[in-house]
């Protein structure tokens, strides 16, 4: 497997797959009728053609799927807390049975939907071609993108800034590439980096950065806007989707309250940025939620930023203690993180080591140590995880401060908006990439993304990180378009962490690079959709490899 280039997937003469679903859903192989046949340990290896199998960072066999009418997936799934902090690629049996494990067997169905609208005095309406619900890193590249193509957008964003994951949570762009011999930068992403970097607020991503991207939040949160509405693209904050009005497998239009006013929008194409599938679980297309095991999913971190910091006297010590330093980063301090947990001196479940992050400021650092795992999707659930979080990061600081050289000046000088939101829901597509391909470097096809990132996943039976496995150096992985196409909706596309993927695969493919650029692919298939009249499953993969392409993006 090389890294040119020139090794991109010959663009397809016919689509990946065509319709607009299936006249009958339950011809459909991924329908509820096979997918709820049990996943038992015996017929797993049966399948994979193993002799034994170890679980996933706990030792238990791999099980099928909760429904919404079993027991509840939400409440605290907190591991113990001197747990191990694994980081480990598996090796042998273990490897060989991760790369065998295919689609999940079985998957939640939403509620239907209710007949009526939400009440409020004074709703008015939007029609739009494109309607993208969720202005994340995914969202603020499929707005822009569809509003350059000509086609009428409207973005809709239940908070007052663009970027998600990266401006509101402060989530680092970390390995942009995997290995340093191949830059995966192209297209919307690359744009946005240059023209950061242009005016001072980015530091390119090279081997001097270790492959990461210093960056101003501020300045990408004020650049995205400004690129959207540039686009043409109709941004509407403080709207949140509360209710979607549904005709058969059509999308009609999508209810949201702005500033406590009802908006009806009406659009031809939909797509789900949301993240956690907020937009495909109103209109009921089926989900997948959590591991295969118990529907846990990946645990929560608030990052916060802390100065001065002297980052000569940090690496220093972190050298010494064992860490990974470079001009950029500190990846490591296990040893701190172990004393101050054994100690009590931090609540919960804090991460085993710390990832530290050069801001553009030197001076100034950003900091990912707390955790906790719940499913934040349950109602009630988000106050206690961030006052346990908040609780953490002021912790952690407090003996950085106290105990590690370089931090004995500073103070928290910002704490994320929001947690770093790791796993949501997983929309069904028509396809469902999973941990073979990923660690195969799989290219297919209708490949409309590359992805790269080590699978790097947050549980808590493991006590935190744990990598199942990485790609060799420079080598990517495709993500196929048909994976953004949603199967029980015909004019719904997902992008972000929101695509059809299994869990395992969501630990790599949930980072903020390859979310915006499946979401410059989503928006390039719901403009083709939208001005075509087709349904995007009706779309061939081709034409939207070939506008990537045109763009400057990746397949």
């Amino acid at each position: 497997m090389g890294t040119s280039d020139d090794m991109r997937p010959q663009l397809p003469a016919e689509p990946a797959f065509e319709g607009e679903g299936p006249a009958d859903p339950s011809s459909d192989p991924l329908h509820p009728r096979d997918r709820h046949a049990p996943l038992t340990r015996r017929r797993f290896l049966g399948l994979a053609g193993l002799g034994g199998l170890a679980a996933l960072g706990g030792g238990a066999a791999f099980g099928v799927y909760r429904h919404e009418h079993e027991a509840p997936v939400g409440g605290s799934t907190e591991g113990p807390a001197g747990g191990p902090g694994v980081s480990a690629d598996p090796s042998g049996t273990e490897a060989e049975a991760l790369k065998a494990l295919g689609p999940e067997p079985a998957s939640y169905t939403p509620p239907a939907p209710e007949s009526r609208p939400p009440v409020g005095s004074d709703p008015f309406e939007l029609r739009c071609q494109v309607c993208v619900v969720g202005g994340g890193a995914a969202g603020a590249a499929a707005a822009t993108i569809a509003g350059r193509m000509g086609v009428e957008t409207v973005l809709l964003e239940e908070s007052f800034v663009l970027g998600g994951n990266v401006t509101r949570g402060l989530v680092n762009l970390d390995k942009v590439t995997w290995g340093g011999q191949q830059n995966m930068v192209g297209g919307y992403f690359r744009e946005l980096l240059l023209e950061m970097e242009k005016a001072g607020q980015a530091v390119y991503p090279t081997e001097r950065t270790h492959w990461a991207v210093p960056f101003e939040v501020d300045a990408m949160r004020h650049l995205a806007l400004v690129l959207a509405r540039r686009s043409g693209a109709d941004v509407r904050f403080g709207a949140q989707a509360v209710w979607v009005e549904r005709d058969q497998r059509q999308i009609k239009a999508v209810w949201a309250q702005e500033q406590g006013r009802l908006v009806r929008v009406l659009a031809d194409v939909y797509i789900d940025c949301t993240g956690d599938g907020n937009l495909g679980y109103l209109a009921g297309n089926g989900y997948w939620l959590g591991d295969r095991e118990r529907g846990e999913i990946q645990g929560q971190t608030l990052i916060f930023y802390a100065g001065p910091v002297d980052w000569e006297r940090l690496v220093e010590y972190a050298g010494k203690e064992g860490s990974l330093t470079n001009n950029y980063q500190v990846i490591g301090l296990r040893s701190f993180m172990s004393k101050i947990i054994a100690e009590k001196r931090v609540e919960g479940t804090p991460q085993r080591g710390l990832l530290i992050n050069r801001n553009m400021e030197p001076a100034f650092v950003s900091i990912s140590a707390s955790e906790i795992y719940s499913n934040h999707l349950e109602p009630g659930t988000l106050p206690r995880i961030l006052t346990m979080l908040q609780t953490q990061d002021y912790q952690i600081h407090s003996a950085l401060k106290a105990e590690v050289p370089g931090f004995g000046q500073s103070h928290i000088v910002r704490l994320a908006e929001r947690p770093y939101l790791r796993e949501g829901r997983r929309l069904i597509g028509y396809k469902q990439l999973d941990v073979g391909q990923v660690l195969r470097g799989e290219k297919p096809a209708d490949s409309i993304a590359r992805g790269w990132y080590p699978i790097d996943l947050h549980v808590a039976r493991s006590g935190g990180p744990v990598h199942l496995g990485s790609l060799r150096a420079g080598d990517w992985y495709g993500i196929p378009y048909a994976c953004l196409v949603a199967r029980d909706i015909d004019n719904l596309l997902m992008s972000g962490r929101c695509i059809s993927v299994t869990h395992e695969a969501l630990g790599s493919t949930r980072i903020s690079p390859v979310s915006m650029s499946l979401g410059q692919a989503a928006g390039i298939a719901a403009a083709l959709s939208a001005s075509q009249k087709k349904a995007p499953a009706r779309i061939q993969a081709g034409e939207v490899q070939r506008e990537i392409i045109h763009q400057g993006g990746f397949l």
